[in-house]
């Protein structure tokens, strides 16, 4: 029996290990980028400098960069070809992950082109710096969001209730447990050892989030079906290979199919549950969105921030 232990600490200790490495990098790497994001750049160069930073430091992105302006909050990645610039005026989050061996660091953050916004920039912060605070072995997962959003309507802002942060495993962004942004009647002990990504998501609109009907990101499902198209196979085999279970940009298949054969397949794909679509999620038009979020390791009594 303490053997078994003993090789449950190891283990535990070399993922906890890994994922600190992918914190490491993705530290760096937001260093790297902070005079990059500014008007006039197209968000696919930062998309690509910031997935390719990642393994030239020594990991590999755990989801595809996110790049998202204004009003839209999540899931906006670059298609191929894209043309979307930041402007004057803007509010743009950057939310990128890296994984060593499929343990995950996540982390983001807010760029103000907009001076009026900074105070909403700095609720998200706030949130999220009173958030980590409270962390700890045998806290309760509603008491952060109490916490979180208490401090986001104290700024005159809402939390955005539908997006959470959430537990990492290896090669799963989203596991079973979440962080709520807002308050809510239950919740589930954080337990040590446990790895988090605090995610905190401030408007000034209507604090919910609407899907557009279309999506840029991707990831396989536990699901089989039978595939009519030869690429929607391809893809597959290709998901399988490189990415596992984490989620994947359309960008990224760009090189291998054509963009009109690659859409098609991954039409089909989605249709048979094959694939999940990630759909850009943004609250209502004209109005802002903020993010902050880094991750952390639960320790004995509070927790170590990594990103």
């Amino acid at each position: 029996m303490a053997s078994e232990k003993r090789g449950d600490e190891e283990a535990q200790a070399d993922a906890l290990g890994r994922h600190r490495h992918a914190g490491k990098v993705a530290k760096e790497v937001k260093e790297a980028i902070r005079g990059l994001v500014r008007p006039g750049v197209k968000c696919i160069d930062i998309c690509e400098t910031v997935e390719r930073l990642i393994i030239e430091k020594g990991g590999r992105p755990a989801f595809p960069c996110n790049v998202s302006i204004n009003n839209v909050a999540a899931h906006y990645t670059s298609p191929p070809g894209d043309s979307l610039t930041i402007n004057e005026g803007d509010v743009v989050k950057v939310d990128f992950g890296v994984h060593v061996e499929g343990y995950i660091a996540d982390t983001a953050l807010t760029f103000c082109m907009n001076k009026e916004a900074e105070r909403l920039a700095e609720a998200a912060r706030e949130a999220l710096k009173n958030a980590i605070e409270l962390i700890a072995p045998g806290v309760e997962t509603n008491v952060v969001g109490r916490e979180i959003e208490k401090v986001i309507r104290d700024y005159g802002y809402r939390p955005l209730r539908e997006l959470s942060g959430h537990i990492l495993e290896q090669y799963v962004l989203h596991g079973s447990k979440v962080i709520p942004n807002v308050a809510l009647p239950h919740g589930e002990t954080i337990n040590k050892g446990e790895v988090y990504a605090v995610e905190i998501f401030a408007s000034t609109g209507s604090g919910g989030v609407s899907e557009a009907p279309y999506a840029y990101i991707f990831s396989l499902q536990p699901f089989f079906a039978p595939l009519r198209l030869k690429e929607a196979r391809k893809i597959v085999m290709v998901v399988e290979k490189e990415y596992r279970t984490l989620p994947f940009a359309e960008r990224w298949l760009a090189t291998c199919f054509s963009r009109g054969k690659l859409r098609v397949a991954l039409r089909e794909l989605v249709s048979k549950g094959v694939l999940r679509q990630y759909r850009v999620l943004s609250d209502r038009k004209g109005s802002y969105v903020a993010q902050a979020e880094e991750t952390v390791i639960v320790a004995d009594d509070g927790c170590e921030v990594i990103t």
